[in-house]
């Protein structure tokens, strides 16, 4: 059995393919496409080769295939010709099978002719899902599913995103409807068969997990081949909700940051003298007029070298692909006092390298805040080892692994940024600041798992510095893991205070914390280095160190960032930056 994938025609649905030698998969796809991610279940799961449609339809190129891929074109795509028309139509009607592939952008002017007639309309919407906001109405939303179409088996419910109507010139059964539109639609065209839906999102990776979409995937894909394929719709569908992998980058197997290559590492040691002379010339105390400062330091950010400037952009506007960005060699005040015993207390340096530093890439990022309860407000916080805090939930910990979270999973206004300075390592250099990517442990979870970590079913716990003395796990908000665009998703997570509200969530909340693990990288910084975490795309944790508590132990520096600090005006006073939200524990 061979399928042909179109790539001429094209708009949305662009993927590349690149060939593999050897047996196994006859290609490699790209991650982002519908069109690729069926041609790939084409091949592991039906027994079935990809051919490439590189020339359109015309002549011999629909000649021996089982089932046709066409993504609908779009202002960007070329244009269907009356020929590929009319040689589509033959195909079908000689015993052929065509899936047409819409998207969901909204309507583009009619280019030329379309296979079938194939047309979409405006973009559906659902019933109001947060009754505080009855005004506002999803693009994304379940749906029920009846009929007696074989394509229907087993199926109730499907889950839609940005769902089109869709039409064609002959009549169309429809298998998922709403308020009298048809969103996915099939038809006998002679002795062929033809199957249109208006978004093929709705087969994306983000939601073959939900709901019953899987299954009504596989028996579409079975009832357009006549089953022409040896196993069951519904084992197919149980297999890839539950343990099928697409294909996807190789990330490397590299654990230590400094030694991977790549955008999310820039070296400031090489601009020591340029960085040095930014921080002469008269500046305001950070302490006594803070804003004033803060402004100075955002003016001198936009003096540091292009190559770092362009770095922290880059992370600004896209991240990174380990959710970091590394900062090395910064210069560090030559007359560092001693490392705090504690940590809540305001340090005075003889030069404000450190707060500089911290203030100008914040300032870069958004705008820094802090919390009241987290080292009495300080903007600029201490995170030291204290021997009282040793063997609990805080940063203040050192002979516990801190693990994988999300700072301040909890709270209304979370940071988007997490900034680490180190001032001074550990004693042994064996402090490892860890980090985990969504981007890099998503493919390793199943479309199920997905699924779930995207439904509010999960209840996080008040951290111990915000007054959860024992750090009771769930007495914080009900929250979904994975939020966001679904394509490229935040999350936020902290299996230690974190649990599922049902027994399939917490198993999820369990599977990727292990695949947080697998992906892990670690950093030891050293004097000078400066760590940031986008905290809405990666986690962090710390492990085990000792500390001798004799003034030079480990020091870092932190600093919170929000994008935006509109959101948290009314828990700040006076336009302050010190965030003041109160928490029932």
């Amino acid at each position: 059995m061979v399928i042909g994938i179109d790539l001429v025609h094209a708009a949305v649905w662009r993927f590349d393919i690149q060939r593999k030698s050897g047996a196994g998969r006859a290609a490699d796809f790209s991650e982002v496409s519908v069109v690729a991610d069926l041609g790939e279940l084409a091949v592991d799961l039906l027994g079935g080769t990809v051919a490439a449609l590189e020339n359109g339809f015309e002549g011999d190129a629909l000649k021996d295939l089982g089932l046709v891929l066409v993504p609908a074109p779009g202002v960007d795509g070329a244009v269907f010709t009356p020929g590929e028309c009319e040689a589509l139509d033959r195909y079908v009607q000689e015993g052929g099978a065509v899936l047409i592939l819409g998207d969901g952008e909204w309507p583009q002017p009619p280019q030329g002719p379309a296979p079938f007639g194939f047309a979409s309309g405006d973009l559906a919407i659902g019933d109001p899902a947060d009754p505080a906001q009855p005004h506002v109405r999803p693009y994304q939303f379940p749906a029920e599913v009846t009929g007696a179409h074989p394509a229907l088996e087993g199926v109730t419910r499907a889950y839609l995103y940005r769902p089109k109507p869709v039409s064609a010139r002959f009549p169309l059964t429809g298998l998922v409807e709403k308020d009298g539109q048809i969103f996915l639609g099939v038809a006998r065209h002679g002795a062929g068969r033809v199957a249109v839906v208006g978004n093929a999102e709705m087969f994306a990776r983000p939601f073959l997990g939900r709901e019953d979409n899987a299954r009504l995937l596989l028996n579409l894909l079975s009832w357009l081949l006549d089953g022409r394929h040896q196993r069951s719709a519904a084992d197919l569908a149980a297999e890839v909700t539950g343990s099928y992998r697409f294909s996807g980058r190789d990330f490397s197997p590299t654990e230590n940051l400094k030694n991977e290559p790549g955008p999310h590492v820039v070296d400031a040691g090489v601009y020591a003298h340029l960085f040095t002379g930014l921080a002469d010339g008269f500046l305001r105390d950070s302490e006594t007029d803070e804003e004033a400062f803060l402004r100075e330091a955002e003016l001198r950010f936009h003096e540091m070298p292009r190559v770092v400037r362009q770095a922290v952009s880059r992370f600004r506007q896209h991240g990174t692909d380990s959710g970091v960005l590394l900062v090395k060699g910064l210069p560090v005040d030559p007359a560092l006092p001693p490392t705090p015993a504690d940590p809540k207390a305001r340090v005075r340096f003889a030069s404000p390298l450190s707060e500089l530093w911290l203030a100008a890439f914040a300032q870069a990022l958004g705008e820094p805040i802090g919390y009241r309860q987290e080292k009495n407000g300080l903007l600029f916080q201490n995170v030291v080892p204290t021997p009282h805090n040793a063997a609990k939930l805080s940063s203040e910990s050192s002979s516990i692994l801190l693990d994988y979270h999300t700072e301040t999973a909890f709270h209304p206004f979370m940071p988007d940024y997490v900034l680490l300075h180190c001032l001074r390592p550990d004693h042994d250099g064996a402090a490892k600041t860890i980090s985990a990517s969504l981007r890099m442990a998503l493919p390793r979870l199943s479309l199920r798992e997905r699924a779930i970590l995207s439904e509010p079913l999960y209840r996080t716990g008040i951290d111990y510095s915000f007054g959860s003395s024992h750090g009771t796990k769930g007495n914080g908000p009900l929250l979904r893991v994975l939020y966001g665009d679904p394509f490229d998703p935040y999350l936020t997570v902290d299996p230690d205070l974190m649990m599922g509200i049902v027994p399939e969530a917490d198993a999820a909340l369990k599977r990727l914390h292990a695949v947080l693990h697998e992906v892990r990288r670690w950093v030891c910084l050293d004097t000078g280095d400066l760590l940031i975490v986008d905290n809405r795309r990666a986690v962090h944790g710390r492990s085990e160190f000792t500390p001798r508590y004799d003034g030079r132990d480990r020091w870092l520096q932190r600093v919170c960032v929000v994008r935006d600090l509109v959101p948290s005006a009314g828990h700040r006073r006076l336009r302050g930056r010190i965030i003041d939200t109160a928490f029932a524990v």
